[in-house]
Formats: structure tokens, C-alpha cells, sequence
């Protein structure tokens, strides 16, 4: 069986993530990570994200604790480390990974290090997981929201009010709805000019608490995201997202014949990628092999790929890489 050199602790923090650049072994990791996830200061914070991860997937909280009091990176007590949600990294596959004899031999063919290749695929794993998994949704910020509501708001024709999920007030008077229209743009208005003023920002923000905002109303990323409201890919964005990344890794690169091999050696790019979505489980059998019964070629990863071929990939958030995908 293929053996796979051991990612040593590295520990290093995300925003230290350069301090990880010459490890060898996250070389595939750094190649993907900084074509999908943002960077920070340039250097793509998510390999030491990873590295981390890795090293702590066997630990227990405690041990977990004291690796963050000595890289100094939790500065709370371990029952409020205790609190915190975890999703350990899951490396249960590598079994299934080495003993694949024809995707180990594709990994060859195109002349990939088995290592490296490994880490790159618990990387790629991990990180769909992050995104896809009981993850905090991505709602509208609030300008967003009430840009939808004035929007609605000006087209009324009726305004229905609720309290406890019951009716409460209904109002269908025109007169009525235009008084509350034109109040609403009037504080539109009025919004507009402090904001667009070239007023300082202490200024700003005191003339907002005056009209009743608690200084300025967020569109960043931060107003979007809700921690109470979890959200979970289905398994085929999982696999759609797999893909995407994969495919980015590989597209550049050639097999080659491997010499001596008695075996027909796949060299598809795609078959390649469907046999890792079956090594991590996000399909079966099926999906690592090349030919059905009928001697027909594995299409179903292309047909997957061809139903979301003209839609956009939902906006989710991780959990521990930093990152909105």
C-alpha cells in the first residue's frame, strides 16, 4: 500500500499563514487555496487553517485548549473554549484512498506526489464541509433588506400588520398608505444627505442617532451573516463545488503512460474526480467506475456538472476558513 508522509505540527496561526509557505506538503494546498479563497495580506490564510486542523483531529478538548494557550491564539478559559461549536477534521477515507489501485494509479500517471495529493484532497474535503454543514447563513444586509421594503412599499395598494403570526392592522386607504410612503422616502432622504455628506464621521453618526439609528447602517459582509439560521448544501452542490476545484488543480496538468503497467491506466480528468468524490463519500461505487455493465463511459459527473451549467453557486459561509464561497 502507498504510504503518506506525515504533515507535521506546524503551529502556526491564520493570520501567520506565511510562516507555512515552505512545507512542502501543503504545496497542492497552497495552489487551490489561493485561486478560491480570499487572501490575506496576499497570502491565502486557509493551508494554516488546514494544518491546524489536521494536527488537532485527534486531540480531545482539552489537549485542544492547551495547543491554543501555547500558540496564544484563545485567550478564554477551557470551559468557555468548551462552549464553542468543533467540527474535527475528518480523515476516515485515507484507507479507501490508498488502497484504490485504479485511482492510484491515475495519480501516477499525471505524476502527482500521493502525499501531497492526499492533503490537497482533506483540504478540498474539509473545506466544502465548512461551507456545506450547519453553517451560519448569508441573509441580506440590512440596507439590502430595506432597499426590497421601500421598493414594495411604494408599489402598496394595502398594508398589513402582524403580531405573534396574527393580524393585527389592515390598512387599504390610499390616502393613509401615501402618508407613510412619503414618510419613508423623507427618511430615505434624509439618510442619503448625511451620508453622502462630506461631514466627519463623529458628526455623521450623531445625526443618524438623531433620526434614530445607533450610528451607520452596515452593508459589509458582517450585517449579512446570521449565527442562529444554519444552512446545509445538498450533496450535489457539495459535489459541484468538489469539481470546481479539482478541476482547477488538474486542468493544467498531462498523464503520461506509466511504464510496465500491465493495467489500463484511466487518464480522464473527470473520472479521476468522480473516483475522489467516491472516496469521500459524497456518492457510491458507481461513481468509480469508468464503464457501466453496458461498457458505456461513466457520464455522471458531466451530466451532474450540465444541470448547473447556467446557475450560480450559492453565497455560504464557513465556519472555520474565514471565507464566503
Amino acid at each position: 500500500m502507498y504510504q503518506i508522509e506525515e504533515l507535521p505540527d506546524l503551529k502556526v496561526a491564520w493570520h501567520e499563514s506565511y510562516k507555512c509557505l515552505d512545507e512542502p506538503l501543503l504545496e497542492y494546498v497552497w495552489e487551490v487555496a489561493n485561486h478560491f479563497l480570499p487572501d490575506y495580506e496576499d497570502v491565502s490564510a486557509a493551508p494554516a487553517i488546514f494544518a491546524n486542523r489536521y494536527a488537532e483531529r485527534n486531540l480531545s478538548v482539552e489537549e485542544r485548549y492547551e495547543r491554543t494557550q501555547e500558540m496564544k491564539t484563545f485567550k478564554g478559559t477551557l470551559e468557555e473554549y468548551k462552549k464553542r461549536e468543533y467540527r474535527k477534521l475528518d480523515d476516515s477515507f485515507k484507507e479507501k484512498f490508498l488502497t484504490n489501485e485504479d485511482l492510484q494509479n491515475t495519480i501516477e500517471a499525471y505524476k502527482l506526489d500521493v502525499s501531497k495529493f492526499w492533503y490537497l484532497l482533506l483540504f478540498v474535503y474539509d473545506f466544502i464541509e465548512d461551507i456545506g454543514t450547519n453553517a451560519p447563513a448569508l441573509n441580506k444586509s440590512v440596507l439590502e433588506d430595506f432597499s426590497y421594503f421601500h421598493t414594495n412599499l411604494s408599489e402598496a395598494t394595502s398594508i398589513t400588520l402582524k403580531k405573534n403570526n396574527k393580524k393585527s392592522y389592515v390598512v387599504e386607504r390610499e390616502d393613509t398608505i401615501r402618508i407613510i410612503q412619503a414618510a419613508l422616502q423623507h427618511f430615505v432622504n434624509t439618510y442619503s444627505d448625511i451620508i453622502h455628506s462630506e461631514q466627519d464621521r463623529e458628526t455623521m453618526i450623531k445625526q443618524l442617532k438623531d433620526i434614530g439609528l445607533e450610528g451607520f447602517i452596515r452593508n459589509d459582509l458582517s450585517s449579512k451573516i446570521s449565527f442562529t439560521d444554519k444552512f446545509s448544501l445538498d450533496i450535489s452542490y457539495k459535489k459541484w463545488k468538489f469539481t470546481d476545484m479539482f478541476l482547477s488543480f488538474i486542468e493544467r496538468r498531462k498523464a503520461t503512460t506509466i511504464p510496465d503497467k500491465k493495467v489500463k491506466v484511466s487518464k480522464d480528468k473527470m473520472m479521476l474526480v468522480s473516483r475522489l468524490i467516491y472516496t469521500v463519500g459524497y456518492d457510491g461505487k458507481r461513481y468509480n467506475e469508468e464503464y457501466d455493465s453496458e461498457g458505456n463511459k461513466n457520464r455522471m459527473l458531466s451530466n451532474l456538472l450540465r444541470r448547473y451549467k447556467n446557475e450560480k453557486f450559492p453565497s455560504v459561509i464557513a465556519n472555520n476558513y474565514n471565507v464566503v464561497s
